[in-house]
């Protein structure tokens, strides 16, 4: 892969194209296959030989496929029993012996130790045409907003997996659904900037004929997708801007107690730490008027505020508070320094918070 933006796909050679007679037993007839070609640069540029590359959404495992082709090893998750075996089936047909677990994350097991996810993310409003439909099957998600909450639950199993460095690299188009266009990469892109640090995007077209427009029409021939590159990093706060956040807290008037890494780089030093803070834990009074005042406060200063990744707004019951054990505050200036408060309830969880940082 070079240092280009964008670049036109080819097809596929036919030796590694999905077979005609396995294409022929799908409940799709293979339509959503990927293409090998499109995964073979990412595996080069993003992993190294003999590492391996895990794709959640195995389908037809043209990813695995890929992998093999390129020198490493691979290992999948693919929620359809039937897709799962047709893919164990064309890639012992390339003799490459690469597991698939049946079923999806964070239910089941990762088969084995990854150092790259790539995949490509299944469409919503794909109408998946077989009967009795396996729970969790995002092809057959009825609902958008819970086929974004699967993604992120997917995607931070993923993240667990993964070692620090490594890549998370997942693509998406944008999709016209009834006329309408649902921003299904931009939306997976904000899901995955909740969990990695966001690196680049690739633009991969395809070469396909469009049709004459009339005028003022919207339609194009959608022969484009987005390849979101991410990377599981610690990310680390601007100290300055943070300290000072904070001491505008209290001269707010807000009572907070601060623990972790950041008090002990107020307390100690940068020499305290073996790297700077990722953020700044604070532990709030069980008052649920006082929460929500603050997080007023914080909306106000144009934070992004959210539960586990899932955006929020005030006033929010301290009972749900409770539930996700920190709420996260974050903002980020113009000159891309960033402040994250995670804000949890009650001092004993404030301890036992710093019993568990300092015994790591």
């Amino acid at each position: 892969m070079d240092s280009r933006s964008w670049w036109v796909l080819t097809p596929d050679p036919p030796e590694h194209r999905l077979p005609e007679d396995l294409r022929q037993r799908d409940g799709l007839a293979g339509r959503d296959c990927g293409w090998v070609n499109q995964m073979r640069p990412f595996v080069r540029h993003f992993s190294r030989p003999g590492q391996c590359v895990f794709d959640p959404f195995c389908g037809f495992g043209t990813t695995l496929l890929a992998a093999a082709l390129e020198g490493r090893s691979g290992c999948g998750t693919e929620i359809d029993p039937d897709r799962a075996a047709l893919a164990r089936e064309r890639l012992a047909r390339h003799g490459v012996d690469a597991p698939i677990a049946v079923g999806g994350l964070p239910q089941v097991e990762i088969p084995r130790p990854i150092d790259l996810c790539l995949t490509s993310v299944p469409y919503f409003g794909c109408r998946w045409p077989q009967a009795g439909a396996s729970a969790g099957q995002l092809y057959d998600e009825r609902d958008y907003a819970a086929y974004l909450q699967a993604l992120r639950d997917i995607f931070h199993a993923v993240r667990k997996a993964l070692p620090e460095g490594a890549f998370c690299i997942a693509m998406a188009e944008n999709l016209v659904v009834e006329g309408r266009m649902l921003p299904l990469a931009w939306d997976l892109g904000r899901v995955l900037g909740e969990l990695f640090v966001a690196r680049e995007e690739r633009l991969l077209c395809y070469e396909r004929d469009a049709e004459p427009l009339s005028a003022a029409s919207t339609r194009s021939n959608r022969s484009h997708e987005y390849a979101l590159v991410f990377q599981k990093i610690a990310e680390t706060v601007c100290l300055d801007s943070t300290r000072g956040e904070l001491e505008a807290m209290r001269a707010a008037g807000f009572e907070y107690t601060l623990y972790g890494s950041f008090a002990r780089w107020l307390e100690h030093g940068p020499q305290a730490l073996p790297r700077p803070p990722a953020d700044a834990d604070l532990c709030l009074p069980d008052d649920e008027a006082e929460l929500n005042r603050l997080l007023y406060w914080l909306h106000e200063r144009h934070y992004e505020l959210t539960l586990w990744g899932e955006p929020v707004r005030p006033p929010l019951r301290i009972e749900r508070l409770a539930q996700h054990w920190y709420l996260r505050a974050q903002r980020r200036d113009r000159l891309g320094r960033l402040v994250r408060l995670d804000l949890g309830l009650g001092l004993g969880l404030g301890l036992a918070s710093q019993q568990q940082a300092d015994s790591a």
